[in-house]
């Protein structure tokens, strides 16, 4: 007898970055993805530098792009805006996991700035931490004002659209890649993703399908194009121009210094950028420091780099050389059929995607077929974690020392299924 796979198509991931807006819709065929829809627009400088210019210029393009990029339907999953989103860390006694989400609201209400009881809450248990002879856990708070949620979802339908979920950029980007684990021995890996945005920069730790780290830094590619800018003596736009052809032109990822050299612009673009991208890379270091100090077990074996950044062989390079660590471009859609999307959409990595892909997968719990063929093994049940103390991760991350780390008692970490506690549904339920 012959059995049919019925098609799923998924909502449409919509990511609104600082500097561009993509648009991304998958159908899920069994274990399979393939995109239906994909659409990508760039906001202009004024919009950006300007934020009385850039919501009218964003509700605009969103209505294009649903207009003429073939989407299913119009109902969309799309991430809280960063502004809007207050993280805080808590180191909470090792209480029982139905109690946990109580307790972490109750002393919520000390470490914001506003009064949570008009604000969504939401909690990531991170894992088991040792601090000093205690065994502690710790949490990842996440809270958003009604008011600043009840704005951005009045501005989303002023595009035309219908919410079906809120995600928080994290999540959905971990989700990007903890949808093809499908083997029994990546349930232990350790995944470093860092996503190179236009201001900021993300930077997210997990362990198999778990988020236990995520810290924002405030460099990104704008930083990159005005170094360019106040080298060379040129506009912001057009030292983006120059980088993205120089990233276009490149032989391979991870240049060279004497590929550098033998280009007398390419030199300069190096020389411009570089101290920026050194910075960037301690930063990052700092980050994969404070985990292996924290968060004790199994070190990562490579860094993926997203974003439009990630195929800059100068980027991958200085970040090859400041982390201890392999870092290599994501290819965030290397296991989906994209021959329905644009050409120029299709070329390099489309590590810029893998935001957009992780809002699209948001409602379904499928696990999906990576592109090397190897075997699924059956997934091992995922074990929730078992006077609360605030963790300044800035602080946290910047104490943490390679002594620390070779000192620290070894301690194996368990932490509870990020991608799915992201903000989504509760928030619209909360103040509905």
């Amino acid at each position: 007898m012959l059995r049919l796979t019925r098609s799923q198509v998924q909502p449409i991931g919509l990511d609104i970055g600082c500097d561009s807006i993509k648009m991304l819709q998958v159908e899920v065929s069994g274990s399979t993805l393939s995109v239906v829809a994909a659409a990508r627009e760039t906001v202009p400088l004024q919009a950006r530098e300007n934020a009385e210019l850039r919501l009218p210029m964003i509700v605009d393009l969103v209505r294009q792009m649903l207009r003429h990029g073939g989407f299913a339907g119009k109902r969309v999953v799309t991430a809280l805006p960063r502004e809007s989103l207050h993280i805080k860390n808590l180191r909470m006694p090792l209480i029982p996991q139905h109690e946990l989400a109580a307790a972490v609201k109750f002393e919520a209400r000390n470490i914001y700035p506003f009064d949570t009881d008009n604000a969504a809450v939401q909690i990531l248990p991170a894992g088991e931490v040792r601090q000093g002879i205690d065994v502690r856990q710790e949490v990842i708070v996440l809270a958003a004002r009604h008011e600043d949620i009840n704005t951005f979802l009045e501005q989303m339908h002023r595009c035309g659209v219908g919410v079906e979920s809120l995600d928080i950029e994290a999540s959905a980007l971990y989700r990007s890649q903890e949808r093809f684990i499908r083997r029994r021995e990546d349930e232990q890996d350790v995944n470093v993703m860092v996503d190179v945005g236009y201001r900021r920069t993300q930077v997210v730790i997990g362990r198999g399908r778990d988020i236990s780290f995520m810290k924002t830094i405030e460099l990104g590619s704008h930083h990159f194009h005005e170094a360019v800018s106040k080298k060379l003596g040129i506009t912001i736009d057009e030292a983006r121009a120059l980088r993205r052809r120089l990233i276009e032109a490149a032989p391979g990822p991870g240049m060279s210094l004497e590929a550098v050299r033998k280009d007398s612009v390419r030199q300069a673009v190096f020389d411009a950028t570089r101290s920026t991208m050194e910075q960037l890379g301690r930063e990052i270091s700092l980050c994969l420091r404070y985990y292996s100090v924290t968060f004790r077990g199994q070190r990562p074996g490579k860094l993926k780099l997203f974003g439009g950044e990630a195929a800059d062989p100068v980027l991958l390079g200085v970040l090859n050389a400041a982390l201890g660590v392999p870092v290599e471009a994501a290819r965030p859609l290397y296991s989906i059929d994209t021959s329905r999307m644009e050409l120029d959409d299709r070329k390099g990595f489309m590590s810029e995607w893998a935001t957009a892909l992780g809002l699209g997968l948001r409602l379904t719990t499928a696990q999906f077929a990576p592109r090397d063929g190897k075997p699924r093994d059956p997934s091992a049940p995922i074990t929730p974690a078992p006077a609360a103390e605030v963790v300044d991760i800035n602080q946290a991350v910047a104490a943490a020392s390679p002594e620390a780390a070779a000192t620290a008692p070894a301690r194996a970490t368990r932490v509870v299924d990020a991608p799915q506690a992201s903000i989504a549904k509760k928030l619209e339920e909360s103040h509905a």
